[in-house]
């Protein structure tokens, strides 16, 4: 199988190029800057340097010999709507566009979305396929969007949802680690916290699922690590264990993360972008629940994930001292 991939130097990225070349998949491998790519795999791929949003002529003659696209390309973090927006909604745009004019025997487009284009669960509530979308954040919003330029598209097409997704490479569960070797964790003072986690790898299995097995023309999925529901409290104490670390409660009350969501908010106003804090991200962070359900996928292609949080946490742990983050 042929696969045209968008946003291989990512997170995701990089650990699905091995797993889908371990399956026997030709790679073409569209990239901004094919150093971000490293050179082990960058050597395996067939690369093609440019943008989603501007898709060129060698775009269009690579999409003509694929099987199949997946999109992974996205826009995670910004201080701006218009920032996120060029990416997930008009780079997706775009590429479906681009896409249809190019591949007409096209066997599947597989966009990886995120549980943020659904929006945040009710506590002991995960949301399913079926709940109405409603993203409170720009990226889920923009990600929604990118999405829906897929209502329409003459191919048969298939749109993943994960939760927070974690293993080697990410950086989002490694601020956790960062936090708890400095002996610090985050104590959340609203709600009980909850969501859903799911490891690379998993999702990579799902990725293969959709490609070698859908049958549905069109088609949405939630996905998790076979448990819906954690205690955010719980996941920091089992990453502290992993770390070998003592930590001390740090407490974080809702009102000190409105009073920064909103200074913030009105400092962007003012042409204040502090680096590393986003109003939009903490919009995200003070919801009580980011919860799904992935028993859809595990009954109509047999998703089983593998890899439970109290393997994918030490092992993801092991792999952090080996590189020497930790």
């Amino acid at each position: 199988m042929h696969v045209f991939l968008t946003g291989a130097s990512g997170f995701i990225g990089r650990n699905l190029v091995p797993y889908l070349q371990s399956r026997g998949c030709e790679l073409t491998c569209l990239l901004r800057d094919p150093e971000r790519l490293p050179e082990p795999l960058r050597s395996t791929v067939s690369v093609v340097v440019g943008d989603v949003t501007r898709p060129g002529t060698e775009v269009t003659r690579a999409l003509s010999k694929a099987d199949a696209v997946v999109h992974l390309a996205a826009r995670l973090w910004s201080h701006t709507y218009a920032e996120y927006d060029i990416v997930n909604r008009q780079g997706s745009e775009q590429l479906v566009k681009v896409t249809a004019d190019a591949a007409a025997s096209l066997r599947r487009f597989l966009m990886v979305s995120s549980i943020a284009a659904t929006g945040p669960a009710l506590p002991g509530k995960p949301v399913t396929e079926s709940t109405p979308p409603a993203p409170v954040s720009w990226y889920g919003q923009t990600k929604l969007a990118g999405e829906q330029a897929l209502n329409g598209a003459p191919f048969p097409w298939t749109i993943l949802r994960p939760p927070m997704v974690y293993g080697p490479h990410d950086r989002g569960i490694r601020r956790f680690f960062t936090l708890a070797a400095k002996h610090i964790r985050p104590q959340l003072h609203w709600g009980r916290m909850e969501l859903s986690l799911i490891h690379v790898q998993d999702v990579c299995q799902a990725i293969w699922l959709v490609l070698s097995s859908e049958d549905r023309p069109h088609s949405s999925y939630l996905i998790n690590d076979g448990q819906p529901i954690y205690r955010v409290s719980d996941v920091l104490k089992l990453v502290a264990r992993a770390g070998n670390a003592w930590t001390v409660p740090l407490p974080l009350p809702a009102w000190l993360l409105r009073t920064v969501e909103w200074s913030l908010t009105a400092g962007q106003r003012l042409g204040w972008s502090p680096k590393g804090l986003a109003a939009d991200k903490l919009r995200e962070v003070r919801q009580t629940a980011w919860t799904c359900d992935s028993s859809l996928m595990a009954s109509t292609l047999g998703f089983s994930p593998e890899i439970p949080l109290s393997i994918g946490i030490p092992t993801l742990a092991d792999w952090y001292r080996e590189t020497g983050v930790l």
